[in-house]
């Protein structure tokens, strides 16, 4: 549809009641009942050609420049390519970029719950609570207890002599028996 008299905006102009009957009046001459819906658009389609671009009628749509004609329309924001920088704890991320291998995630006692990643990365490591925040540590062995770790298995045995006759209880962990 073209404008029955185009019109060049300039900055700084003031759209008159005059403006506004000449877009009223192009848009109702293609298609006056589908041009007044709550939410809808006007958009310009071409040069000097005006077209409607209906609301979405999902929640939470953005406008944007679509294809490789940029054409407008009603979009949501892709995560992968969408976004940039770093979501922060306090809108549901992690406020980090990256992440080490082989971790868990905790926070620490801070004040700004933020949250770091803790390697976990050898044999008979735990996570460990205390009051200054998880630690990661290995259980240490003491009189008559020995601790042998393994990969994903932590053995405990305690061991005392009653009557020359040694007993052993061992305890697995992680591994089974």
């Amino acid at each position: 549809m073209a404008w029955s008299a185009p019109k060049t905006w300039s900055s700084g102009y003031v759209v008159l009641s005059a403006d506004m009957n000449n877009i009223r009046d192009q848009l109702n001459a293609t298609a006056p009942a589908t041009v007044s819906s709550q939410g809808d658009i006007v958009i310009a389609s071409g040069a000097n050609a005006l077209a409607r671009l209906a609301k979405s009628t999902t929640s939470t749509q953005y406008l944007a420049n679509t294809g490789t004609s940029n054409a407008p329309a009603w979009n949501e924001v892709a995560l992968a390519t969408g976004v940039s920088g770093t979501l922060p704890v306090a809108n549901g991320g992690t406020n980090a970029t990256s992440l080490t291998d082989k971790a868990v995630l905790i926070t620490q006692d801070s004040g700004t719950d933020t949250v770091a990643a803790v390697a976990i990365d050898a044999n008979g490591e735990l996570l460990i609570g205390g009051t200054s925040g998880p630690a990661v540590a290995t259980i240490t062995a003491g009189s008559g207890i020995t601790v042998t770790n393994g990969d994903g298995t932590i053995e405990l045995a305690a061991s005392t002599s009653a009557n020359s006759v040694d007993v052993f209880v061992e305890i697995l962990l992680f591994g089974g028996i």
